[in-house]
């Protein structure tokens, strides 16, 4: 036996016995948030990200076209609204530095803290809501969860190996407690909210 395998194995036996999350509503744990659009909202503004409503996901070229620079690079994984930055010909990550607005879908909202859920899959570089300057996330109306318990419920197991909660822009206030906007990483987040 290697020492890795000892080591891992020395691991292994050492974990405590799994135990099942407890029933919330058995537990009588009052004070839960609805999983409604109102209360995503409300989060959103709160954490300080831009929240744009629509019926259509169309809807979003619109607002991109009226708010993005003209000569600013966006990248998008979105089929339906396309960006300048040709992200399958981008091998080395290193390549997206200097991509304004990354456009991407969210699996489903989480009121509690106004995060989203995002997948590798989704992303197309793993980096790119971590290296573009503001965001555009793009989330059914429908897809709305109430708290992290629904959320984690919701995630199952992740096929492609990377997923990710994210709210809001970059944000920090570890310094003489001041607020600081997108210190380390977007500078801007907006939520394209669309459907009913």
């Amino acid at each position: 036996m290697s020492s890795r395998e000892a080591i891992l194995g020395a691991i292994r036996s050492a974990q405590p016995k799994a135990l099942s999350l407890p029933d919330l509503d058995a537990l009588g744990v009052g004070g839960r948030m609805e999983g409604t659009l109102v209360n995503f909202i409300a989060m959103l503004d709160f954490i300080g990200a831009r929240v744009v409503r629509a019926a259509k996901l169309e809807d979003a070229t619109t607002w991109l076209r009226e708010n993005i620079p003209v000569n600013e690079a966006i990248a998008s994984t979105v089929p339906q609204l396309p960006g300048t930055v040709d992200l399958s010909g981008i091998s080395d990550p290193h390549d997206l530095d200097g991509v304004h607005t990354a456009v991407f879908p969210a699996r489903f909202g989480v009121c509690e803290n106004g995060a989203v859920w995002i997948e590798e899959t989704d992303l197309g570089h793993r980096v790119l809501p971590m290296i573009a300057e503001h965001l555009f996330i793009v989330v059914r109306a429908d897809q709305i969860v109430a708290d992290m318990h629904a959320a984690y419920g919701r995630v199952g197991k992740i096929g492609s190996g990377f997923g990710l909660f994210l709210a809001g822009p970059s944000k920090t206030a570890d310094i003489e407690q001041c607020l600081v906007i997108g210190a380390h990483g977007a500078r801007g987040a907006t939520i394209f909210i669309w459907g009913e």
